[in-house]
């Protein structure tokens, strides 16, 4: 930085485009959370999103570099600080108040929607629309900052193009890289969302107070005039093009935008693998890649030079294109990676530190090069522009623009027509080779080369694109796993005992079915996550099963029921199977269905029966816009810590469900204690009785899953009913398939009602949408031990010592040997974590002897009180 960039008077609005970039990029991660309340989570309501986002980004470059090159035009000065100043503190004054307008967008959405999400393409135009008219406010004026503050520092010197725009759009990008960090790993999780938005409009607020009162002393003391210029750029004639090149150079330009997000939005598919799809991982790799852009910007005016510029132009271009061909063959190694990873991360001496390190290594080793290629085309393609716009504030406004609605187009094509049609790995060989077509021909017009070599040009692009194809191999198989395909293998089964039955790259997620060639057993992968796995085996899928023939026993005449999460279709084959029940289903992503027939014999072929409706919509979305009411809904999302998820987990969520649900309705959802923390599966659970008055814990055989029933009135377990069910073919070979055979089964799966474990949660976070605890989760980075898991499943169990649920339906003979049974599979259960932890009773329940090791743990815990059991240094404590 030379002494003129070095002055006060220009640090300071530096410093303030540095911090405007962290405010930008906190709105961008805080709307987009706030509207997928509104819109949800679907691929269409993001990428509408997003879409809108960047829109305003565009619309506000352009119309900033009109508004400068008209008032030169007419010799009107204009104090470009004082209205920098103004147009962030209007940032920040819409960003205070974007919560109210949110709510005003959603009065007219929610007349749009009436009670249904079947409009189709339709709804998700209105989605972008709402978006655009919600954030183009706030988004013109974030687009218009950089092009005006650039404009501003380099005033008519155009030799100072280069090295000023270098260091605003990197400076702009670092702040973005800060905000990004700031906003998903500390303000969130601290603050919460609104608080964080206030932060950001803080962050407007500050820049406004710095820029307008001191408006005169930055136009003063910021002339060169002052300043000795040590030595002045020139420009040899070659960097002029004519009209023609210009055209395609700004073509490529815009094209390069447009790269630049589909390789963000394809390395994140092919990231999440490596580092999970959690909050703390998608920071990470946005972090990456906007670092990778900014340090290329900052670098671009001494590794660039004065020469040259067009074809430096186009052999950065050349070279990211050939790099990023180049590396396609090293996602054949992401299976062994990531099973590497998870070695690492599964070590008892792990910390959070070493975890995050390991990730960043995946995202920097992927990104860093390519992303400091992109950084460094954007000073350099404002130098160049300069031949088409002729003025410096319509060259920075308009390359900006050109940029972003490159990068809008990326959004856009990329999961919808990229990823859909051709796959991850053949969506970036057929960018890349179209890039590197463009720069070949652009070479040959800016070299004016005779048909001879224009040919020869061509020849020498078809064969880097065809020695491409040879060496990165992009077309997708499915012949053997983790050969060209990213199907997750995992961690302590051999690949020879694996087979691949299914693997589809797809809009939303990747997609993968996995056979088990010993036990038959089947799992469905979501981009690398175990979302489910099936078998013969009791406790293999049963807990699934379970969530469906609960509530459905337990409520008297269910009719309407809405199943949230298809995933394997366990649960609304189960449902189905009860007379005259009428099901929603609800999937957000379209492709899931489409595995469903490797399941169809766990699934009873459900999302084929006329009694069932499958819904292609974002449950939370489904459940706030939907008229029905349901007799039970039932959900079993993704892993609660995953990113967004824990919209399914909140207060609020809940709240919309209890309204969805009848009188008495129940609301089934699961808690998985082996994907959670300790204290997070408190936190679920007091959320869940906040909403649900009347809830109970149930449990099948696997100890690392619970259930809970929720419901606005007590319900009691009907022996009659359960017997009148039972004598239905397709009930009782369903209840078979999951272990019940008797009413003192399914009494069995019951567990406590959680009144009763008010003590073990009673200091426990509720998560709201505004405080959601659960993404910022230790086990996002530190998964929990055995021992955690088995924790918190004991102090659950341990409260049905000397307890029974509300029974009726049985007579005083059968009631009292009904209790006298249920005992005996109390103590059975609780044998398991005495014997496995060396708790009282374990010498009483290796001889099989269930009833004095049962009131050997009855007199312990009447002993201890209602202390919660520690299970570290596996003995009870």
């Amino acid at each position: 930085m030379n002494a003129f960039l070095a002055t006060p008077s220009r640090l300071i609005p530096f410093f303030c485009i540095f911090i405007s970039g962290a405010a930008s990029l906190a709105y961008e991660l805080i709307w987009i959370r706030q509207l997928a309340l509104v819109f949800g989570g679907t691929l269409y309501a993001i990428s509408a999103v997003l879409c809108a986002f960047m829109t305003g980004l565009a619309l506000g470059a352009w119309g900033i570099g009109l508004f400068l090159n008209h008032r030169n035009k007419q010799k009107k000065s204009i104090n470009s600080v004082l209205l920098y100043g103004l147009i962030e503190g209007l940032i920040g004054l819409y960003g205070l108040f974007f919560p109210y307008v949110l709510e005003l967008i959603s009065g007219f959405y929610s007349p749009i929607v009436n009670g249904s999400m079947e409009l189709g393409f339709l709804l998700h135009w209105i989605e972008f629309f709402l978006s655009t008219a919600l954030m183009l406010p706030a988004t013109i004026c974030m687009g218009a900052t950089l092009p005006l503050i650039g404009s501003w520092s380099v005033g008519k010197n155009s030799e100072r193009i280069v090295s000023d725009v270098s260091i605003l759009y990197s400076l702009n990008t670092f702040g973005a890289v800060i905000g990004c960090l700031y906003t998903q790993t500390i303000a969130l999780k601290y603050f919460g969302v609104s608080a964080t938005n206030m932060t950001a409009a803080g962050m407007n607020f500050f820049v406004f107070l710095l820029c307008v009162p001191l408006r005169s002393y930055f136009i003063k003391n910021s002339s060169p005039k002052n300043l000795v210029i040590k030595q002045k750029m020139t420009y040899e004639n070659n960097s002029t093009p004519d009209r023609g090149l210009s055209l395609l150079l700004i073509f490529i330009f815009a094209y390069s935008g447009m790269t630049a997000l589909a390789s963000e939005i394809l390395w994140t598919r092919v990231l999440v693998f490596p580092m999970g799809t959690t909050l703390n991982s998608f920071a990470l790799i946005l972090a990456t890649f906007l670092f990778g852009i900014a340090l290329g910007s900052i670098t671009a005016n001494k590794l660039i030079g004065n020469s040259n510029h067009i074809l430096k132009f186009l052999l950065i271009q050349l070279s990211i294109a050939i790099l990023c061909i180049a590396i396609l063959p090293l996602f054949e190694n992401l299976n062994e990676w990531t099973l590497k990873a998870d070695q690492l991360f599964y070590d008892l001496d792990n910390i959070a530190l070493k975890t995050l390190g390991i990730r960043s290594l995946f995202a920097f080793g992927l990104m860093f090069l390519p992303t400091l290629g992109f950084g460094l085309i954007f000073p350099l393609a404002n130098r160049i522009n300069l031949n088409l716009f002729k003025t410096n504030s319509k060259t920075l406004g308009n390359s900006y623009a050109l940029n972003t609605i490159g990068a809008t187009i990326g959004t856009i094509i990329t999961p919808f027509v990229f990823i859909p049609f051709m796959g991850i790995r053949m969506s970036l060989f057929v960018i890349y080779s179209i890039l590197i077509v463009l720069c070949f021909f652009a070479v040959a017009i800016h070299f004016k080369w005779n048909d001879k070599n224009f040919v020869k040009s061509g020849f020498i692009a078809t064969t880097i694109i065809f020695i491409g194809y040879i060496w990165s191999n992009p077309k997708i198989s499915t012949e053997q796993l983790g050969s060209q395909n990213l199907a997750r293998i995992e961690v302590d089964t051999p690949r020879s005992e694996l087979k691949l039955l299914d693997y589809m790259e797809g809009n939303f997620s990747t997609l993968s079915v996995i056979e088990n060639k010993k036990s038959k057993a089947r799992t469905l992968y979501m981009n690398g996550f175990s979302t489910a796995t099936v078998s013969d085996s009791i406790g293999g899928s049963d807990y699934m099963q379970a969530m469906g023939f609960i509530p459905m026993v337990l409520h008297p005449n269910p009719k309407k029921v809405m199943v949230i999460c298809f995933g394997t279709g366990n649960t609304t084959g189960t449902v189905s199977l009860f007379p005259g029940v009428q099901v929603d289903g609800i999937e957000i992503d379209r492709n899931v269905l489409s595995l469903a027939h490797h399941f169809s014999k766990w699934n009873n072929d459900a999302h084929n029966k006329k009694s069932v409706r499958m819904h292609i919509q974002d449950g939370r979305t489904f459940t706030r816009w939907t008229k029905n009411k349901y007799d039970v809904i039932t959900l079993e999302p993704m892993s609660p810590i995953q990113a967004g998820t824990v919209n399914l987990y909140s207060r609020e969520f809940y709240q919309l469900a209890a309204n969805r649900l009848k009188k008495d309705g129940l609301m089934m959802q699961w808690l998985p204690l082996h994907l959670v923390g300790p204290d997070d599966a408190k936190s679920i659970l007091k959320t869940f009785q906040e909403v649900f008055p009347h809830t109970s814990i149930w449990n099948s055989f696997l100890t690392r899953i619970v259930l809970l029933v929720g419901s606005k009135e007590g319900i009691a377990l009907d022996k009659i009913r359960f017997e009148e069910l039972m004598r239905l073919p397709e009930i009782k070979e369903s209840a078979k398939q999951i272990g019940i055979n008797s009413f003192l089964d399914f009494t069995d799966f019951f567990l406590i009602d959680a009144v009763k474990v008010n003590s073990f949660v009673q200091n426990a976070d509720v998560i709201t949408d505004d405080l959601p605890l659960l993404e910022f989760s230790p086990v996002t980075l530190l998964p929990p031990l055995k021992w955690q898991v088995d924790e918190t499943f004991l102090n659950y169990l341990k409260y049905r010592v000397g307890n029974y649920p509300q029974v009726s339906g049985l007579v005083s003979t059968e009631k009292k040997r009904w209790k006298k049974n249920l005992r005996i599979r109390t103590a059975q259960r609780l044998s398991v974590f005495s014997q496995r932890y060396h708790g009282p009773g374990e010498s009483a329940f290796r001889a099989k002897n269930y009833s004095r090791g049962l009131n050997q743990i009855k007199s312990y815990l009447d002993k201890k009180g209602d202390k919660t059991i520690e299970l570290k240094d596996a003995q009870w404590k």
